[in-house]
């Protein structure tokens, strides 16, 4: 397939994440720029080659072979590496844990540990803008500059809610911010009623993903927040520590924001 051709196609493919229930060939030639006609010939192929599937007509969502496109080794040791951590901060903060990576400009859940109390939030996606939650911040946050630099330029910045940062000073801002402070923080941003606090996971020099817990922000007052902070700081370390004790070869691929 030519570059071109493959642009288009993981175009796409990126915009059918965080639509289980799918989205129409006019909403995905729309959001990528490209004639219908262009873009259901690939999404076509994708479907074909079993990456997309159509739960109705002139539909698309994303197929489970797309999940074990990341799914190899190395993020399976990321996920072992901090599923024993993520138990423990689950049972001392009983609220949503998760565990992310980014793709592109979206985080990537890999792992969430959800709150069983009455009010909660409830996981319904797969993967999130980056720039609306405190996963993604806080994984960009510890990106090379120009990389960063070109996720900040590329990206769009869809708002979520009323509260959603999407100018792109105002953001790396927020993300020159979450470097100093070593973790990132959203409310309100993603989910109206719900706030988030994250921190990057590392191994060895490259951020490879990041953790977070996310709980309704009745629930986040000040002495819980600094409380939150600390034990999610703590958690992504003892992660990134396992991560470094591993050989070379078998850690996580870093980030490569386009």
């Amino acid at each position: 397939m030519e570059s071109n051709s493959l642009t288009k196609a993981l175009g796409l493919l990126e915009a059918t994440a965080g639509h289980p229930e799918g989205r129409s060939l006019a909403e995905l030639a729309s959001e990528v720029g490209m004639p219908k006609p262009t873009a259901h010939r690939i999404l076509k192929t994708l479907t074909a080659l079993g990456y997309l599937e159509r739960p109705a007509s002139g539909v698309y969502r994303q197929s489970p072979q797309v999940k074990r496109l990341v799914s190899d080794a190395a993020v399976r040791r990321l996920i072992d590496a901090a599923a024993r951590p993520l138990r423990e901060l689950y049972a001392k903060t009983q609220e949503t844990v998760n565990l992310a990576m980014l793709r592109h400009d979206r985080v990537l859940y890999l792992d969430v540990l959800e709150c069983t109390l009455p009010l909660r939030r409830v996981a319904t996606r797969t993967s999130d803008p980056f720039h609306t939650t405190a996963l993604g911040r806080a994984i960009v946050s510890l990106a090379p500059a120009d990389q960063r630099s070109r996720l900040l330029a590329r990206a769009k910045l869809v708002k979520r809610t009323a509260a959603t940062i999407t100018d792109r000073r105002r953001l790396a801002a927020e993300l020159d911010k979450a470097a100093t402070q070593g973790y990132a923080i959203e409310e309100n941003e993603t989910d109206v009623g719900v706030s988030c606090i994250g921190a990057a996971v590392c191994a060895g020099d490259d951020v490879v993903g990041a953790i977070s817990v996310s709980l309704p922000t009745a629930r986040l007052d000040a002495a819980g927040r600094r409380r939150l902070v600390d034990l999610v700081k703590k958690t992504a370390s003892t992660i990134s520590s396992r991560l470094k004790s591993a050989s070379p070869k078998s850690q996580p691929r870093p980030i490569r924001p386009r």
